[in-house]
């Protein structure tokens, strides 16, 4: 009589990745401000043409966290910045949502101690710099607070994917999923082996 020889280390290595794969959902999900302070890196999917040929939209990016003095000119950095959106408010002003973009630094200014930073898009000028506004609206320039960090590296075309691992209801319906296969094939197990058994 034969019997087939379990691995455990693979079905261990399997859980932990499981294990990463749903933390690193969740904390995305549920605490997207707070996520690189918590894994060290963060991901964005593009959803704008401004970095292409070079960055495509649909593409992730992965960011991880930068000190102020080693940001240089070239880098690709994620930033806050607030963008128009067709709303108006009661008064008929347009509303500004608080947004991540994701552009090329092209010059540090340093005006009397105050640091401020100059972006680019992908294939203009290195100064034709960008225009940013405040919630109000009002043009602003970029300071390290609102950078979020730089570019390491870039997944093509895994945006769709993204999108829907990290919207809090297809989270809780891919739980629910996995926990019903497993419960399903731990009785289908149990309920073959009893079959042996008799």
């Amino acid at each position: 009589m034969s019997t087939k020889k379990k691995h455990p280390i693979l079905n261990i290595i399997f859980y932990v990745v499981v294990f990463v794969m749903l933390f690193y959902v969740v904390v995305n999900t549920f605490f997207p401000d707070q996520s690189i302070n918590i894994l060290g890196f963060k991901s964005y999917v593009v959803v704008s043409d401004s970095m292409e040929p070079d960055i495509h939209v649909n593409d992730m990016v992965v960011v991880t966290k930068i000190k102020q003095e080693d940001l240089k000119v070239g880098d690709v950095i994620s930033f806050y910045t607030y963008l128009p959106t067709n709303q108006v408010d009661s008064l008929g002003n347009r509303i500004y949502l608080k947004s991540v973009v994701t552009h090329y630094l092209a010059a540090i200014i340093d005006t009397d101690g105050v640091i401020t930073y100059k972006t680019h898009r992908a294939g203009v000028a290195d100064d034709a710099y960008d225009d940013w506004n405040d919630i109000n609206g009002n043009p602003t320039d970029i300071t390290y607070s609102d950078i979020i960090g730089t570019v390491q590296f870039v997944i093509p075309s895994v945006g769709v994917v993204m999108r829907v691992l990290t919207n809090p209801i297809m989270v809780i319906l891919i739980v629910a999923n996995i926990a019903i296969i497993v419960t399903v094939v731990k009785v289908t197990k149990k309920a073959l082996k009893e079959v042996k058994k008799s």
